[in-house]
């Protein structure tokens, strides 16, 4: 019997019972869509956060105190200087300020930077308007994108221009927008979109800090960064904490590697689910066959003529579950993130809007889901077509 005869013999008993079969492939859509929909969210989401982290640059390493007791200072920053390879060491403070708007005050987190170094921890950032602080200016700074515009208000927060206040605890000190940032997302140190940068100097002596909230290090190359790493270790035992870019990229890939395979189980249960019903309804067709079945082996139809017929049967729900499945899991990948988004609510939303992805669907994955619902529907209709095809024609011709 040959290949064309039985896909025509499977597809036309599918045809038959349609209500059927479209529930059947409808399992298998669920399941495929799911897995296709949740690992695309992991894979954009790792592909995002490590693009970030790449904009810092293979050669860097940020160095940050272990405990509150341990600080850094300029005694440190000429000591990392001396390290044979270090190209740059650039010093920052951070801390949370109030900020009042036009109308209200916000918690934001203040970011000290020496102007000349902005490009190199922020790099390929952009002004929509005005200009960066100034090196000697005690009372400048510039606000990230959802300072300006905040995304649950309807007007800006703040404008270029404008004289403000920020707070500190009981320090209050009146400051000048002279710049705002376009969206820029976040780094190693900072959610950039959600931040005001200040002079280093300026904000050291706003705060009356003599010390830093951390330390970026800069190699001559990605090559020597381990070799830099141990002579830092060497230095300051376990007083510091200790990140690459590419610890961090290995630390981001782990984790979202290991929710990949979390989430892709997940929805893999939900074709193991399909698979018994695809189980169950082909049982019931067997014995709704099972007259038909004793016809065709009376007519010459060998056992595994008949196991190749069901077996089709449950090898065409597959496939069309999967080509669907694909389809529909491809369009709600590029869905979720607004969804998610939406139901998180808005004044989440604001906080995590300097994060975006876009889903990452890879062709080895729609190749590898597409074959993995197949193999789930042949394997839960194997039985069934087997029971059918070791059927006695005597006995099958005088079922009513």
């Amino acid at each position: 019997m040959r290949f064309t005869d039985i896909f025509k013999w499977g597809l036309r008993s599918l045809r038959e019972r349609k209500l059927r079969a479209i529930l059947t492939i409808l399992g298998i859509v669920v399941g495929t869509a799911a897995i296709i929909a949740l690992v695309s969210q992991t894979e954009g989401i790792q592909a995002s956060i490590i693009e970030q982290m790449n904009k810092l640059g293979p050669n860097t390493i940020l160095l940050r105190p272990a405990s509150p007791s341990i600080i850094l200072t300029d005694k440190d920053v000429n000591r990392l200087l001396q390290i044979p390879n270090v190209e740059l060491v650039i010093p920052t403070i951070t801390s949370n300020v109030k900020i009042y708007g036009i109308q209200s005050s916000r918690n934001v987190q203040i970011v000290g930077i020496d102007p000349s170094k902005f490009g190199i921890l922020i790099p390929g950032y952009e002004l929509r308007e005005g200009r960066l602080f100034q090196t000697l200016s005690y009372s400048e700074i510039v606000i990230g994108s959802n300072v300006y515009q905040p995304q649950d208000l309807t007007s800006p927060f703040l404008n270029v221009g404008q004289t403000t206040t920020i707070e500190s605890r009981s320090t209050r000190m009146i400051v000048s927008v002279v710049g705002c940032l376009e969206p820029y997302g976040m780094t190693a140190l900072v959610s950039v979109d959600d931040s005001i940068f200040m002079s280093l100097k300026a904000l050291a002596n706003f705060l009356g800090r003599t010390s830093y909230s951390a330390i970026f290090v800069k190699t001559i190359s990605p090559d020597v960064v381990d070799e830099v790493v141990d002579n830092i270790r060497a230095i300051y035992g376990n007083n510091l904490n200790i990140l690459t870019v590419k610890q961090i990229t290995q630390i981001v890939s782990s984790v979202t590697g290991m929710l990949t395979m979390l989430l892709g189980s997940i929805a893999a249960i939900s074709l193991f689910v399909a698979g018994l019903g695809i189980m169950n309804i082909m049982f019931v067709s067997v014995i709704e066959r099972t007259r038909e079945i004793g016809v065709l082996k009376a007519l010459g139809f060998k056992d595994r003529n008949i196991l190749a017929i069901f077996l089709s049967e449950a090898g065409i729900v597959g496939i069309i579950g999967g080509i669907i499945g694909i389809i529909v899991g491809s369009i709600i990948s590029y869905i979720m993130p607004h969804i998610m988004l939406f139901t998180i609510g808005r004044s989440f939303s604001a906080q995590i809007s300097s994060f975006s992805y876009t889903p990452i669907i890879r062709p080895e994955i729609i190749i590898f889901v597409f074959f993995f619902a197949i193999a789930v529907s042949l394997l839960a209709g194997l039985y069934p077509a087997r029971r059918a095809s070791k059927m006695d024609p005597v006995v099958a011709l005088r079922h009513e």
